[in-house]
C-alpha cells in the first residue's frame, strides 16, 4: 500500500499522453509501458483502435520464438494463426465496437511452428470520455490442460474397462448405503420394489427384496475398517437351492478421519460353495465306502460258512433221496435270511459306489406295476395310487433287483411323508427329453401330497444317516441308497418340494439300445462240476477254510488247507508237483494272497492259482495280472459258484 502511495502524481497524465494522444515518443513512457506489460506472466500484446500492435511483452516473444520489432512490424497474427490473420483481426473489430471482453479458444503456432491450443482474452481500453482506444490481448496456453485432459480420459476409460471386466458387482455407496456409482446396472426388474430402493445396496450386491440384518458395508461403515461376509439369497422355489455372495466392503474417510463412503465388492460364489459341498459330500462317501469296504469283507466271511454249510446240507440231502420236507424248509429259511445280509452289505458297497453292479438291459415298467401292486397292498385305504405308465420308453442297463429296492425306497418314503393323513401317491413312466449329446433318457417320477420338505433341509437329504423321522422309523440311507445306485447307472436324481404341498422325486435313466427280450427264462440249476485233482486251500479264517475244504471234498477233489500263507508257501516248495490248484484268501498276515500267488506261478508257472476276498475293491484287474491269477471270486462262497470256477481254472490248464 504504501508503494502506491508513492506513485509520482502525474501517472495518469503520463498514460494519457500514450493511450489517448499516442505520445509514443516519449521514451520514459514507453520504458515504463513496457515493463509495466512485461511483468504480466502471460503471453499478451496491446492494439489501437486502428489495428496497430502498439506493444509486445517478453512472454510472447518467448512463445513465439520471434523478435519484438519483427512482431511489432508485421503484427502477431501472422505468426500466431497465419492464414486466419484477417479473420481474427475483424473480430478485434467487432469487440473494440462494442466494448466489453470476451475469451475464445483457438489453436496457434508457438515456438518452431507446434500447433498448441490457447485461450484469448480480449479487453477493451477505454479513454477517460469512454472511446475505445485498443485491445489488451493476453494468451493461456492450455497444452498442459489439454494433456491432462487426455490422460484423465485415458484413465476414465481404463477404470471403466476394470469395472466392465471385473467378475463380480463394484460399488461406491454412500454412508445411507445408497449407490453413487457401479459397474452393473442396479436395477433387478424381477424384484418388486419402489423406484428409490433400487439404488440401495442390498438390491444391488445381493438381489436381496429386504435390508440385511447383518452387513458387512454396514459394518464397515460402522468400523472405518475393511469388513468381509458370505451372505446367502434364499430363492423361493421347491429346490431349495440359494445364491452365495462373498463381499467386501472398504471405508474411504475425509482429512478428518471420518467415513464418507464405501467401496463394496460382491462376488457370486454359488458354484464354489456348491462345489466345496460336493467335495465335501464326497469325502463323506470316501470315508465310508472305507469303512463299508472293511465290514463288506468281514461280515462276507462271517456269510460264507453260513451259506456254503446249509447248501451242503441240502446238497447231501437230496443226494441221499431222503425226503424232509421240515428240513429242507429249514435250510431254505437259513439260506433266504443269509441272502438277504448279502443283499446288505451290497446296498452298503452300492451307496458307497464300491460295488459293480450285475447291469443287463430291461424294460422298466414291468418293475415298476410290480412295486405299485406291491404298494397298493402295503399302504392304508386313506391314501390313493396313481399311476401314468408309458410301456413305450425303451430299455436302461441296470440291475432289476436295485431298481425295484429304488422304486421301493421312493414309495414308502412317501408313504411316511403322508401317513396319518389323506394323501395321493402318483408314480409316472414317461419318456424324456433328447439331451444336447443326442441321448434319450426315461423319467421315473415318485409323488407325494405329503408335509413337504423344509429348504433348509433339502440339501441334505441324500447325505448318509440324515433323516427327520425318527430313530425306530428310519435310518437315514433310503435316499442314500437311491442316489448311489442311481449315479452307478449313469443316472441322476432330482427333487421338488414345498412344505404343505408335496414332494417329487425324478429318476432319469439314460436309454440304450438293445433288442434283448424284456423276460428270461428260468434254467434249472445243474449239478456241481466234480473232480479227482489235488487243491492247497489257504485262508486265516478257520470256519472259511473248513467250508471250502469241505465243499471240495464232498465234490471228490483231494484237499490240503492251510491257514498260514507262509507255511502253504513252504509246503508247496517242498512238494511243487504234488497240487493241481490254489485257492488263497487276499487278505492275509505276513504274506498276502497276491504275493502267494505271484510266489507259486514263480516256481511253476503252469500252476493255476484262485484268488477270492469279501471286497472287490481291494483288487483289480493290474494287481491279477501281475501276480499270474487265472480265476477270481467273490464271498461268501456258494456251492455251485465254488465247483464251477475250480472247474474253469483246472480245465483251461
Amino acid at each position: 500500500m504504501s508503494d502506491i502511495k508513492k506513485v509520482p502524481a502525474d501517472f495518469h497524465s503520463l498514460f494519457e499522453d500514450i493511450l489517448v494522444k499516442r505520445a509514443v515518443t516519449h521514451e520514459d513512457c514507453l520504458v515504463f509501458e513496457q515493463e509495466l506489460l512485461d511483468a504480466i506472466p502471460l503471453p499478451a500484446f496491446f492494439q489501437d483502435a486502428d489495428g496497430c500492435y502498439f506493444c509486445v511483452n517478453r512472454a510472447l516473444v518467448d512463445f513465439l520464438g520471434v523478435e519484438r520489432e519483427i512482431l511489432l512490424e508485421q503484427g502477431v497474427y501472422p505468426f500466431l494463426v497465419h492464414g486466419l490473420a484477417e479473420e481474427y483481426r475483424q473480430k478485434d473489430a467487432e469487440l473494440l465496437a462494442i466494448g466489453g471482453r470476451d475469451s475464445f479458444e483457438g489453436l496457434v503456432a508457438g515456438r518452431g511452428g507446434h500447433e498448441q491450443s490457447v485461450l484469448f482474452t480480449r479487453a477493451a481500453v477505454h479513454d477517460r470520455d469512454g472511446r475505445g482506444v485498443g485491445l489488451m490481448i493476453t494468451l493461456f496456453d492450455l497444452s498442459a490442460l489439454k494433456e491432462a485432459q487426455k490422460n484423465l480420459g485415458e484413465i476414465e476409460l481404463q477404470k471403466q474397462a476394470i469395472l466392465d471386466a471385473f467378475p463380480g458387482t463394484l460399488a461406491l455407496l454412500d454412508r445411507d448405503l445408497q449407490i453413487i456409482w457401479s459397474n452393473k446396472d442396479n436395477k433387478k426388474e424381477d424384484v418388486n420394489c419402489r423406484e428409490s430402493e433400487k439404488q440401495s445396496c442390498h438390491q444391488l450386491l445381493y438381489g436381496r427384496k429386504a435390508h440385511c440384518a447383518d452387513c458387512a458395508v454396514r459394518r464397515s461403515i460402522m468400523s472405518g475398517k475393511i469388513e468381509s461376509g458370505i451372505h446367502e439369497t434364499r430363492i423361493d422355489s421347491g429346490s431349495g437351492e440359494g445364491e452365495f455372495f462373498d463381499v467386501v466392503a472398504a471405508p474411504i474417510k475425509d482429512a478428518s478421519g471420518k467415513v464418507t463412503s464405501v467401496v463394496a465388492i460382491s462376488r457370486d460364489i454359488t458354484g464354489k460353495m456348491q462345489l466345496e459341498r460336493q467335495v465335501r459330500h464326497s469325502q463323506k462317501m470316501e470315508a465310508i465306502g472305507s469303512l463299508a469296504g472293511g465290514i463288506a469283507h468281514d461280515f462276507n466271511n462271517v456269510l460264507t460258512p453260513i451259506i456254503g454249510h446249509a447248501e451242503i446240507m441240502r446238497f447231501r440231502l437230496r443226494q441221499s433221496g431222503q425226503q424232509d420236507q421240515e428240513l429242507e424248509k429249514s435250510i431254505g429259511e437259513i439260506l433266504t435270511a443269509a441272502k438277504r445280509a448279502k443283499s446288505l452289505v451290497g446296498q452298503i458297497l452300492t451307496f458307497a459306489r464300491s460295488q459293480e453292479q450285475n447291469s443287463v438291459a430291461l424294460y422298466v415298467h414291468p418293475i415298476v406295476k410290480e412295486v405299485m401292486g406291491l404298494i397298493k397292498v402295503a399302504l392304508p385305504s386313506t391314501i390313493e395310487v396313481h399311476q401314468e405308465i408309458d410301456t413305450d420308453c425303451g430299455q436302461v442297463l441296470m440291475d432289476p433287483v436295485q431298481l425295484h429296492q429304488v422304486l421301493m425306497n421312493l414309495c414308502t418314503n412317501s408313504f411316511h411323508a403322508m401317513e396319518g393323513r389323506v394323501g395321493i401317491l402318483t408314480v409316472r413312466l414317461a419318456k424324456g427329453e433328447v439331451d444336447q449329446d443326442g441321448r434319450e433318457w426315461l423319467v421315473i417320477s415318485v409323488a407325494d401330497t405329503g408335509s413337504g420338505i423344509e429348504l433348509d433341509v433339502l440339501p441334505r437329504i441324500f447325505e448318509p444317516y440324515f433323516t427327520t423321522k425318527d430313530k425306530s422309523r428310519g435310518t437315514g440311507m433310503g435316499l442314500a441308497v437311491v442316489h448311489g445306485i442311481i449315479g452307478g447307472y449313469g443316472g441322476r436324481v432330482e427333487v421338488q418340494s414345498e412344505v404343505g404341498v408335496g414332494t417329487t422325486f425324478f429318476i432319469y435313466l439314460p436309454v440304450v439300445d438293445s433288442q434283448s427280450s424284456p423276460m428270461e427264462s428260468v434254467l434249472a440249476v445243474p449239478l456241481p462240476a466234480r473232480g479227482k485233482e489235488h487243491v492247497l486251500v489257504v485262508d486265516d479264517e478257520e470256519q472259511v477254510l473248513n467250508l471250502i475244504s469241505s465243499i471240495l471234498g464232498g465234490l471228490g477233489y483231494t484237499v490240503t488247507s492251510k491257514s498260514s500263507s507262509q507255511e502253504a508257501l513252504s509246503l508247496f516248495m517242498e512238494a511243487k508237483d504234488n497240487f493241481d490248484l490254489l485257492i488263497t484268501d487276499y487278505i492275509m498276515p505276513s504274506l498276502t494272497g497276491v504275493d502267494l500267488c505271484a510266489q507259486v506261478k514263480k516256481i511253476r508257472p503252469d500252476m493255476p492259482v484262485i484268488l477270492c476276498t469279501g471286497y472287490s475293491e481291494q483288487v483289480n484287474d493290474e494287481i491279477l495280472k501281475q501276480a499270474g491269477v487265472d480265476e477270481f471270486f467273490l464271498k461268501p462262497v456258494t456251492l455251485q459258484g465254488l465247483a464251477q470256477v475250480v472247474r474253469q481254472a483246472l480245465d483251461r490248464k
